[in-house]
């Protein structure tokens, strides 16, 4: 399995000749998103996040595999509209739940469930369910919670980088991490033993 830092390096590989779409996907995401936020105290994001989430991970993982994502990809999310809504609820509660018991249950929770929309937009045939469980599986196998972890320090650091760079290089810094967000869940999948099936949450 490749380390981080390889992952962040084949991810900025692949966006070779790619940076304006990836700027773009992004710059849409963030705008969509915004907005969303503010209609209905909250609740268009709540019904649509999930969709778009959905769409904008799939661009991302194509990026990463070399291929070039069209417009009409970032709204896949909506012909799979139930099952990302279903599965936005339900990481929502469960990481709230564990973060009001204690902090370090949401803190793993979160962690444990962070493939989940990867997941679902590469089978959606999983459904939500099927997803949290092979999001589960992919970051618990063989201690690979750390690989995950990590890699969220380090492309912190990465956006705190292109911060610094005057702000513009947040422009070139969210693409690179969502693109190794996507190259993160590539190895994950890669070095997979088993199925979700043999995930038992109880």
């Amino acid at each position: 399995m490749r380390s981080n830092l390889d992952i962040l390096s084949r991810a900025w590989d692949a966006l070779k000749g790619k940076w304006l779409l990836a700027i773009g996907l992004s710059l849409l995401h963030g705008v969509i998103t915004a907005v969303l936020g503010n209609v209905g105290f909250g609740l268009g994001s709540l019904a649509l996040s999930g969709a778009l989430a959905f769409g904008f991970n799939r661009t991302m993982v194509q990026i990463y595999r070399g291929q070039t994502p069209v417009l009409d990809t970032y709204f896949d999310g909506f012909r799979n509209y139930l099952p990302t809504l279903i599965l936005t609820l339900l990481i929502g509660v469960i990481v709230v739940v564990g973060l009001v018991f204690l902090i370090v249950p949401g803190i793993l929770a979160a962690i444990g469930l962070s493939q989940a929309f990867y997941v679902l937009q590469d089978r959606p045939e999983l459904g939500a369910e099927g997803a949290l469980r092979e999001s589960w599986r992919l970051t618990w196998t063989n201690g690979r919670m750390w690989k995950v972890l990590l890699m969220g320090f380090l492309l912190l650091f990465v956006m705190l980088g292109g911060m610094l760079a005057l702000g513009v290089g947040v422009f070139f810094a969210i693409p690179l991490i969502s693109v190794a967000g996507a190259g993160l869940y590539e190895e994950l999948k890669d070095g997979a033993t088993f199925s979700a099936e043999d995930v038992q949450f109880v």
